[in-house]
């Protein structure tokens, strides 16, 4: 699935209304605003020296969404430079708080994501997400995009 650039604009909020949210791309400086984090944003807890190391390439964007002072949903990119080809940024995953889903805050993100792309003058995002996702698809199929038949193979060793 492909989504293009400029679809951010510049009238872009950094607050949803409904969630009552604050984006924030996260770097070595602010790294602290993920202390408190809400159930379900990540996969597991997060590891300081990882962290650590993710921020320090700046291939690596991390955004945010923040509630009350608590980390309540989130969404982690990459920049993928060619030889041959544009600039494009893989979406390699969004999170929302157990507590948290179907109040914006994914869709927020996405358009953050949209936002830096923008700005980074980056016209192609793509992801991948599983064929029984069904929330995730809605997401992804409310911005005008259809899934690409693509194949997917995880190499273990």
């Amino acid at each position: 699935m492909t989504a293009s650039g400029k679809r951010a604009g510049s009238a872009l909020s950094q607050r949803n209304e409904r969630a009552e949210i604050e984006l924030h791309w996260i770097d070595a400086e602010n790294s602290h605003l993920l202390q408190n984090v809400a159930a379900g944003v990540f996969d597991e807890a997060i590891d300081p020296a990882r962290l650590a190391a993710y921020l320090a390439n700046p291939a690596n964007l991390l955004c945010i969404a923040m509630s009350g002072g608590q980390a309540v949903g989130m969404v982690m990119c990459v920049i993928h430079l060619h030889p041959d080809k544009p600039t494009e940024l893989y979406l390699d995953e969004i999170g929302t708080g157990d507590d948290w889903r179907r109040q914006g805050i994914a869709r927020a993100l996405m358009l953050k994501v949209f936002e830096r792309a923008d700005d980074e003058d980056i016209e192609e995002i793509w992801l991948g997400t599983e064929p029984d996702n069904t929330p995730a698809i809605g997401l992804y199929e409310s911005f005008g995009v259809k899934p690409e038949k693509a194949l997917i193979y995880y190499l273990d060793w």
